[in-house]
């Protein structure tokens, strides 16, 4: 494998990149036409994982770690290519997930939809019709389910597919007592400890594995499958393979433009989901060094292990950690920058194709991890980072402060591709075309509706309102004193169980969000951005207000009981 070795760092780095930023912020510094603000764009939509748009120090836990936004958005990081496309287009500042984990976050990516809706066989399982649902990372795209790729394909584009997938085949990927099986005859098993790097039968495995899934990513509805991870890193079921590269997956995206041309009648959509910053964590380092990301060995991917691929589109991995320190950044977020060049290898590769004016490109991610937000109602979940740029249609330099939430992705590019949306399909998502063009600066929404676990809320930009609800048989065993499970053996079990199945995530976030467990909150989101203070008490006209507004998004969810709020 070759890594391209940088000969510039500090100093001359850094005016190295702000040259090609400042040229290429030139080159888009002019206002979209009507004649091009109507034309199809291209789409690239990248998603992050486990990324907060900024984390400052929380009260009473100021050592809290927890990975850091982007440059543009106050963070001390070193991250020019993504500060490139916010200053050529618009930052949302007031950017929101509907549920805040991996899975049903990316199904809501994918379809517009809220998680709840999925045609999740597993799911509509495990919670039929007339039970309440609990979505978190049990939620997948159904067999055949529509979706934005299957919408834009019958509007004439090319999709495509890269990175991680945690919405197909949930319990196949999670579990590989299946693999070999008649539920997935073409997956191969092999030990945990094996090592693709020496061991022939298990880099073939993996390699079939990979084509395996690639196979299951077309029949969703793309033209175009590279590189995959299933899922999380972790369910390779491969230690010694259990580390980023974002070179793998970078190469499969610039793979996929070097096929496209201008040609306007054929325009594509590219998904491109990172498996950074989620675990395990890039910023972990030992006497080895940033062993899971950085100073990992490069050839070692979900297709097993490697040399033979060219990585020279991006600075070695040596070289963006002396670039970072150069610059006077903390190495331990040294990843972020790694995030970056990926992003950058992206946008060089439109401009040498002659594809950036036409291509709205979205960098976002699934979820935030702020104060062990994730899978919680809070903001340090519910929270991401979001810019878009097309030099086409959006004018450079823009910002929009109001409520924004991953359902609207969908709805967006979906007018954009002036695609047909059945009638029969409930398209959750508001379209931010008249944002991106300028043609509407005011609020597109009064709330939005969010869903975890037990847990359901509504959100204004001063207000949240959280309703912790739990089915009869839950109910039951509260009632009668049993307890519910810990993270850990050795921790005294909780009179109340966790808004997810995930001991882990649940443990960590009520332990730093004091709330957690309480019933009914509302926060005043403008004087207690923190979430410390439940003013429950204080407002009952906001209550009853918000109370309302839950009601009439429940009632979109037939058959859907949750307390008192349905019928």
């Amino acid at each position: 494998m070759k890594l391209a070795e940088s000969n510039s760092v500090g100093k001359i780095t850094i005016a190295r990149i702000s040259r090609v930023i400042l040229g290429s912020l030139c080159a888009f510094a002019v206002s979209p036409s009507p004649t091009e603000a109507d034309s199809r764009p291209n789409v690239v939509l990248i998603i992050t994982d486990d990324q907060s748009p900024h984390n400052p120090p929380t009260p009473n836990f100021p050592r809290l770690v927890s990975p850091p936004g982007f440059s543009y958005s106050g963070n001390r990081v070193l991250t020019p290519f993504v500060d490139q496309l916010a200053r050529q287009g618009i930052i949302m500042t007031n950017a929101n997930v509907a549920c805040p984990v991996c899975s049903p976050s990316r199904y809501t990516t994918l379809t517009g939809r809220h998680a709840t809706r999925t045609g999740g066989e597993v799911f509509n399982r495990k919670f039929p019709l007339g039970e309440m649902a609990r979505p978190e990372n049990n939620v997948e795209l159904g067999h055949g389910e529509l979706n934005l790729a299957r919408l834009l394909k019958n509007a004439g584009y090319t999709t495509a597919w890269v990175g991680k997938c945690h919405i197909l085949e949930q319990e196949i990927s999670e579990n590989p007592t299946f693999w070999g099986t008649a539920a997935a005859p073409g997956l191969k098993a092999y030990p945990l400890h094996s090592d693709p790097k020496t061991d022939t039968k298990t880099n073939q495995a993996m390699r079939e594995n990979q084509a395996w899934w690639r196979k299951q990513i077309r029949k969703a509805g793309f033209n175009w499958v590279g590189a995959v991870y299933p899922a999380n890193l972790l369910e390779l079921f491969n230690k010694p393979a259990n580390v980023h590269n974002l070179e793998w997956t970078t190469r499969s995206v610039l793979d996929f433009l070097e096929t496209r041309t201008t040609n306007p009648e054929k325009p594509f959509f590219l998904y491109y989901g990172m498996t950074v910053p989620h675990g395990p964590d890039p910023w972990r380092k030992t006497k080895e060094g940033f062993i899971n990301a950085l100073d990992a060995d490069p050839n070692y991917s979900a297709e097993g292990y490697r040399t033979d691929l060219d990585y020279s589109f991006m600075p070695s991995r040596t070289a963006i950690k002396k670039e970072v320190i150069a610059a006077g950044f903390d190495a331990k977020h040294a990843w972020l920058t790694w995030l970056d060049h990926s992003i950058g290898a992206i946008l060089k590769k439109l401009d040498e194709r002659d594809l950036a004016r036409d291509t709205l490109v979205i960098v976002t991610s699934d979820h935030g991890t702020w104060r062990y937000g994730k899978t919680t109602m809070y903001e340090g979940g519910l929270k991401v980072p979001l810019v878009m740029r097309w030099p086409a249609g959006i004018r450079p330099g823009s910002t929009y402060h109001h409520l924004v939430l991953n359902t609207d992705y969908a709805a967006t590019i979906l007018e954009l591709a002036k695609a047909d949306v059945p009638k029969n399909y409930q398209l959750d998502g508001k379209s931010l075309v008249p944002i991106l063009r300028g043609k509407k600066t005011g609020a597109l929404r009064k709330e939005t509706f969010h869903e975890i676990g037990f847990a359901r809320a509504v959100k204004t930009e001063k207000w949240k309102y959280i309703a912790i609800r739990y089915p009869p048989k839950i109910l039951r065993r509260i009632a009668s004193g049993k307890k519910f499970p810990s993270f850990k053996e050795n921790l005294p079990q909780n009179p109340l169980p966790y808004l997810v199945a995930n001991l882990h995530l649940g443990y960590h976030s009520s332990r730093h969000n004091p709330n957690y467990f309480q019933a009914d909150q509302l926060y005043d989101l403008e004087n207690d951005p923190y979430e410390k203070t439940n003013v429950l008490g204080l407002y009952p006209e906001v209550v009853t207000d918000l109370k309302a507004r839950l009601t009439r998004h429940l009632a979109t969810f037939p058959r859907r009981p949750f307390g008192e709020f349905t019928h």
